[in-house]
């Protein structure tokens, strides 16, 4: 009986050292399969990641057109879509830049060209008084232009850079819009159009004095240039719609419809007059600066240029 016991634990501990092997097959091979699925993720990842340090380096030297081929749903698949869209962002600044550049390479040419062209005829030939006058008067308008346009161009590079400083304060529409009138009564009596002014006392913004009426002129000097002569034109200084506002309204012929999206694009001019296409552009961004906006409402036979400011104190009021 002894035996048969001995014989039997005997058994039973082969068997038991059989399973135990068994199982340590069955682990290594888990294991062996655990690590070459890991193998084969970890290489898959790492190719996917050497994709986007390539791409990566493509944009670092400049080249914004070959886009990042990864759709996955995990991490890198985000982050390949927003390296796509950095790429995509980068591309339109880079197209701006070069748009800029060129644009404002040709504004600065044509008067330099005009200004050499006047200064050879005054040195080669001896013209007389009255096509000397000429000369120096077209000269002098050349030169007002490229002081103007670089004056605009520093504006849009410090709007561009943050560093335009506005310092809010108290502004009396109606008194500024007079002042307004006043400044521009010659030019818009050579032009045939009287500026109307129209104040209304409670009409007071919280803005920069010096931006609110760098953005007049602009609006005051665009309906005298862009509109036929004897064109009516009004200034108005009004409080509604819970903001201060300048108005500056023409009865001219009107921006076309398909114009109206782009008049605040730096560059666009809408017809043949001559000039930057800047003013209207810097103008709005003064405005947005200043929390305020700019609007456009145009039809045939009356344009309104509509700028909005938050609302300071009236005399009354502070009273």
């Amino acid at each position: 009986m002894s035996r048969f016991r001995n014989r039997l634990a005997a058994l039973f501990f082969v068997g038991a050292a059989a399973a135990i092997a068994l199982i340590n097959v069955y682990a290594g091979l888990i294991a062996v399969a655990a690590l070459a699925v890991g193998w084969i993720v970890a290489r898959a990842h790492a190719k996917r990641l050497r994709r986007l340090e390539a791409a990566a380096q493509k944009v670092a030297e400049g080249n914004f057109s070959t886009p990042i081929p990864d759709q996955g749903a995990d991490e890198v698949g985000q982050l390949a879509r927003t390296l796509n869209e950095m790429q995509q962002r980068l591309a339109q600044l880079d197209h701006a830049r070069k748009e800029f550049i060129a644009t404002a390479s040709h504004e600065l040419r044509t008067p330099i060209f005009s200004l050499g062209g006047f200064v050879e005829l005054l040195d080669e030939e001896e013209p007389d008084p009255s096509a000397r006058q000429e000369f120096v008067r077209t000269m002098r308008e050349q030169v007002a232009r490229m002081t103007k346009l670089t004056a605009d161009l520093l504006d849009l590079s410090k709007l561009d850079a943050d560093v335009l400083q506005v310092n809010a304060e108290r502004v009396d529409l109606s008194e500024l819009a007079g002042r307004i009138a006043a400044e521009f009564g010659p030019a818009a009596e050579r032009h045939g159009s009287p500026i109307e002014v129209n104040g209304d006392h409670a009409a007071v913004a919280l803005a920069d004095p010096d931006r609110v009426t760098q953005i007049m002129r602009i609006l005051v000097d665009n309906a005298l240039t862009h509109t036929p002569s004897g064109t009516s034109i009004s200034i108005d200084a009004l409080r509604r719609d819970g903001a201060a506002a300048l108005v500056v309204t023409d009865d001219g012929p009107g921006i076309d419809p398909f114009a109206h999206a782009r008049v605040f694009d730096r560059f666009y001019t809408g017809d043949r007059v001559s000039g930057s296409g800047l003013g209207l552009a810097i103008a709005s961004e003064l405005a947005l600066l200043m929390g305020g906006e700019l609007a456009l409402a145009s039809h045939p036979g009356n344009t309104e240029f509509t700028l909005r400011l938050p609302i300071g104190r009236s005399d009354s009021e502070a009273a």
